[in-house]
């Protein structure tokens, strides 16, 4: 009797055992699982964001550790390619750039309001090589994507704050200069911010046709192509 008694007591010893390393066990995985979760500045949990690119590229957009460095990294995926590149070394939500659908055939592009500012910037990457392109100025706002044509019209607030249009194959930057005899012919043309409303209309072998969308479809400005 005494014998069966401590068998028992045996077997309930060692289940109690095991149950425990199991809870343990399952404790820090959790624990592990915490800390790969990654917070902004107003404790928002940083996602990561994935999309389909032209030509088979798959781009992914999220948060790691660098060297213990909070940082945003991407990483283009096309058959057996697979690298990744920094991106951001900043958490801030208003800082950090973000796909939002402008993908041309051998680039695309990624956003940032600036830090909260009420411009709106891109960025243009390379697909092969990750690089950025368009670099000779770093703030560039967005007014129109021409996908069709592989366009971008924007102003460079370090130029000038001028206008251009820029041939993505190309790589050829057209300045957009309107003349105030043109503006002034228009009431809706006669502002400080017309040309924030300007987007590419048409494009022929030679020109570019620059319309404004506060004004008549028959309204635009044409400007020869930069050879």
């Amino acid at each position: 009797m005494k014998n069966t008694i401590l068998i028992v007591l045996l077997i309930c010893f060692i289940s109690c055992k095991m149950d425990n390393t199991k809870s343990v066990k399952k404790e820090k995985h959790t624990k592990k699982s915490i800390d790969t979760v990654f917070f902004d500045e107003k404790g928002d949990t940083i996602k990561s964001q994935t999309a389909s690119l032209k030509n088979n590229y798959k781009l992914i957009i999220f948060p790691a550790l660098d060297k213990n460095k909070e940082v945003i990294n991407f990483r283009l995926i096309n058959g057996k390619q697979d690298k990744t590149f920094l991106l951001a070394d900043t958490f801030i939500a208003n800082y950090r750039p973000y796909y939002e659908g402008i993908d041309f055939e051998n680039y695309f592009a990624l956003h940032s309001n600036g830090g909260g500012t009420s411009n709106y910037y891109f960025w243009l990457y390379d697909k092969q090589t990750g690089d950025e392109v368009l670099t000779d100025g770093s703030f560039k706002i967005q007014l129109d994507f021409d996908l069709k044509n592989e366009l971008i019209l924007y102003i460079d607030e370090d130029n000038d704050y001028n206008l251009f249009v820029y041939d993505v194959n190309r790589k050829t930057k057209t300045l957009v200069d309107i003349p105030k005899s043109f503006t002034d012919k228009q009431e809706c043309t006669r502002n400080d911010y017309f040309e924030k409303t300007s987007y590419i209309k048409r494009v022929t072998a030679d020109y570019y046709f620059i319309a404004f969308k506060n004004c008549s479809s028959s309204i635009e400005f044409r400007v020869k192509k930069n050879k």
